[in-house]
């Protein structure tokens, strides 16, 4: 038996239990009458009370309408007594059951207000999280197919820590009153938490049409007035779309899934919406293990580096090296960045394994360029995540006083997206560790979607050509001459470029025509373990 059945007719049983003892203390009374100890037959007037008390704290509509009849009943009863026998003495006990009676409503009227704010998520009138388990476990009981939608806006963090919780509550309760708009009488809308609502859909053929229609409705442009001034904005939102009774009879595995396939939506690059597929679970399983295996790596030191040499280009001088990390578990296993990475940039952890990165670096390097090569440049990888945390420069300051490495040789690659995240923080972090050496490189230039505009803004001194930039500019001439035109664009930022993933020496005398400063990738010299880098190092 379910948890569910079990738990209604264990209610029912005890509805039906506050039943039986109203009528129990209603004979008792009768027969304190009959041996004219009226005088103790409040007591079980009251015990009528409590019985009726309990019915509606059991199932409250249906216990006020069971109460009333039977107080009713009580009431009526004492009526035929004071006009039959003219027993005035009952009619103290008659005013008793009509005060029972109205006092039985007003609690009811308490309760279930109380009832629906459990239920409730106090910012937008939804449903909040129990609501939605309770709404779901009846839907499941109802036996009729449903679909469930997991939406979850992405960029919604961002506008609460961008214009404060004023202005992201109002965004939420915009976004309540656009999803009930488009739902109608068709379903049921919940707040699951921050900025993640379920929808549970009823008569719907394409579920899946019906959630890219929502979604398209939600990121309408959205203007809203903040200190007197309007402000529009555009969320992104994501959906998982589940199945009932397809995909699970089971409304924790319901959610759960609906959760899978909209974790799946927002990591694809190719759809917002996403119904779930069992492998997923499976995908889930997997990050959950690298995310434990990434807590554990940097505690138990499972991960080392490797260097891939950048070169200048003219002449084949070595410039230095960028610094790229690799996971090794105890028996052996190589675990893949392009598998550990994107789980940890989805947490907290990216930015420990930033740190690793940039203190081990330089650690490795620091006697080589105090000692051999003044020139030599490291370069690490920063996500957009710790670069726009707070205190960033003064914890990379620390490092450098703790390693004793030169500011100067330590060369910190952002992307684009750093700047869409967190523009002004990321700018002045940028200017706190430049005017102490540090040098700064965009990377995938020329692949993102910023504007020139914020691009000119930025004091980075490289830029780094995307490699996808590269492959075949020896056989297009469309794709070598819009190479030439971000080798340009970079130097008219009074910055080097440097192009990776250069694998031949066609692309190189391309780039050599287009006066590209450097170049990394495998057509001189492949990603190196660290004791080969270094003897590198100390060759030049």
């Amino acid at each position: 038996m379910s948890i569910e059945l079990k738990n209604k007719t264990k209610r029912a049983i005890q509805y039906f239990c506050g039943i039986i003892l109203f009528f129990i203390f209603q004979f008792g009374t009768a027969f304190l009458d009959k041996l004219d100890l009226s005088h103790f037959s409040g007591i079980c007037s009251a015990f009528q009370y409590a019985s009726c008390l309990f019915l509606v704290r059991t199932n409250n509509k249906k216990g006020i309408i069971t109460s009333i009849i039977l107080l009713s009943i009580s009431a009526l009863n004492l009526i035929r007594i004071i006009v039959s026998l003219g027993a005035n003495v009952a009619m103290s006990g008659l005013f008793n059951q009509i005060f029972y009676i109205i006092t039985i409503i007003w609690l009811g009227v308490i309760f279930a207000k109380q009832e629906k704010a459990a239920v409730t998520d106090m910012l937008t009138g939804l449903l909040n999280r129990r609501g939605l388990y309770k709404k779901l476990k009846d839907s499941i009981e109802d036996n009729k197919p449903f679909f469930l939608i997991d939406i979850e806006l992405g960029n919604f963090k961002l506008l609460n820590d961008s214009f404060g919780t004023v202005y992201g509550d109002r965004l939420l309760k915009k976004t309540t009153e656009r999803i009930n708009s488009f739902i109608g009488n068709r379903g049921i809308a919940s707040r699951k938490g921050g900025a993640e609502f379920v929808v549970i859909l009823k008569d719907t053929h394409n579920a899946e049409e019906d959630a890219n229609n929502l979604l398209d409705i939600i990121r309408e442009k959205i203007s809203l007035s903040l200190d007197g001034d309007y402000l529009d904005c555009y969320v992104t939102a994501f959906a998982g779309i589940v199945s009932f009774p397809a995909d699970s009879d089971n409304y924790e595995n319901l959610l759960k899934y609906a959760d899978m396939a909209m974790v799946e939506a927002l990591r694809s690059n190719s759809t917002a919406v996403c119904p779930f597929r069992p492998e997923m679970e499976k995908s889930i399983k997997r990050h959950a293990e690298l995310e434990h295996l990434i807590k554990e790596g940097i505690e138990k030191n499972y991960f080392y580096l490797v260097y891939q040499p950048q070169y200048i280009l003219r002449g084949k001088k070595l410039r230095g090296f960028e610094t790229l990390i690799r996971m090794k578990l105890p028996d052996g296993t190589i675990v893949s960045p392009g598998e550990f990475i994107p789980v940890a940039e989805m947490s907290e952890q990216i930015i420990y394994i930033d740190d690793y990165v940039i203190k081990r670096a330089m650690n490795e390097y620091k006697d080589i360029v105090l000692n051999h090569n003044r020139n030599l440049i490291v370069s690490v990888n920063v996500s957009a995540k710790n670069i726009a945390s707070a205190g960033f420069p003064e914890k990379v300051k620390r490092f450098l006083e703790e390693t004793g490495f030169p500011a100067g040789n330590l060369e910190i690659e952002i992307t684009e997206y750093c700047m869409v995240s967190s523009f002004n923080t990321t700018i002045e972090s940028i200017k706190v560790l430049r005017s102490i050496g540090v040098q700064f490189a965009l990377d995938d230039f020329g692949t993102g979607y910023t504007s020139l505009n914020y691009l000119s803004q930025l004091p980075v001194n490289l830029l780094k050509i995307d490699k996808s930039l590269i492959n075949d500019i020896e056989n297009d001439d469309q794709k070598c001459e819009f190479v030439n035109a971000v080798i340009s664009m970079g130097h008219l930022m009074d910055c080097e470029v440097i192009s990776e993933g250069v694998e031949n020496e066609q692309q190189l005398k391309k780039l050599d025509e287009n006066n590209c400063d450097f170049i990394q990738g495998f057509v001189w010299s492949k990603p190196l373990d660290y004791e080969i880098a270094k003897a590198l190092s100390l060759t030049e």
